[in-house]
């Protein structure tokens, strides 16, 4: 996730952002090249098949416009929803470290287990590389991390299975269990929306339709303006065009806000200011 501030606008409309000038430019610019040769062939030959009604497109644009109204929405209510829950993954895991601390648990585990929860969560959002998680776990659970199917699940029970030996040990009573188990069923419900979000996709039937009218769109916008606008109709559809595929590939990148795009959720950040927190709590 870059940070950016908006207030100085020159700076801010030229800041590099690194998502569509890999994608969108290379596009913009061959679309662009076959205006221009469209415009050239029509020119030269006059040939009467390059005009389309302005209705045509008109119409067409309306029903598109809805399309990338619902596609950009959905999209962010999405990266909005998973900002919500990770801000809650902060709020909870200090929470619980600090419940750790008050009712006087000296178990290091606990909070080793909950730093690395976080960044555990990360990893099965993302490529499955546990690698720099298993270097943080007590060495006694490394086979077990290893051989669990679901890694976050698995430090989630070894926390509750601690949990619940301190209350069996005496060492805390049993509504200050109730209060740990609630705090531990909380991260439950956290990892079970992200995975929401991240397992299911914006349904298949919206996002073909939606490429599909945008192609035929873009594919017949020049046949309507070359005829009243000559070689100028190269840079009017070519404003359409990166208006249009700019928005879809926002949308594209933001549904699901947990890898490491550009306009992501800083999930890095998070998880490392967790596990700071958590230290620092444990040790004060």
């Amino acid at each position: 996730m870059v940070e950016y501030d908006n207030k100085n606008w020159f700076s801010f409309l030229l800041k590099r952002t690194g998502y569509h000038y890999e994608g969108v430019f290379v596009s913009l610019l061959v679309y662009g090249i076959i205006t221009a040769g469209l415009t050239y062939v029509h020119l030269n030959f006059d040939w009467k098949i390059f005009h389309i009604p302005a209705t045509f497109h008109t119409v067409l644009g309306l029903v598109i416009g809805l399309l990338l109204v619902f596609r950009t929405n959905t999209a962010y209510e999405r990266w909005w929803e998973g900002r919500r829950q990770l801000g809650s993954l902060v709020n909870t895991s200090r929470n619980l470290a600090m419940k750790f601390k008050s009712y006087g648990t000296n178990d290091a585990e606990l909070y080793q287990l909950l730093s690395v929860f976080p960044l555990v969560m990360k990893v099965h959002l993302r490529d499955k590389n546990f690698a720099e998680a298993i270097k943080l776990l007590p060495a006694h659970l490394l086979e077990k991390f290893n051989n669990a199917a679901h890694k976050p699940n698995f430090i989630l029970l070894e926390l509750s299975v601690k949990t619940n030996h301190l209350y069996k040990s005496g060492e805390i009573s049993g509504e200050q269990l109730l209060v740990l188990e609630s705090k531990i069923n909380d991260l439950t419900d956290i990892l079970g929306a992200c995975e929401r979000i991240h397992n299911t996709p914006i349904p298949i039937g919206y996002a073909l339709h939606l490429k599909r009218i945008l192609l035929i769109y873009l594919l017949t916008l020049p046949f309507g303006f070359i005829e009243s606008l000559s070689w100028w109709c190269i840079p009017v559809v070519m404003v359409v065009f990166y208006t249009m595929i700019g928005i879809e590939l926002i949308a594209e990148e933001i549904e699901d806000p947990f890898g490491t795009d550009v306009n992501d959720l800083p999930f890095d950040e998070l998880a490392e200011k967790i596990a700071a927190n958590v230290e620092e709590i444990k040790n004060s």
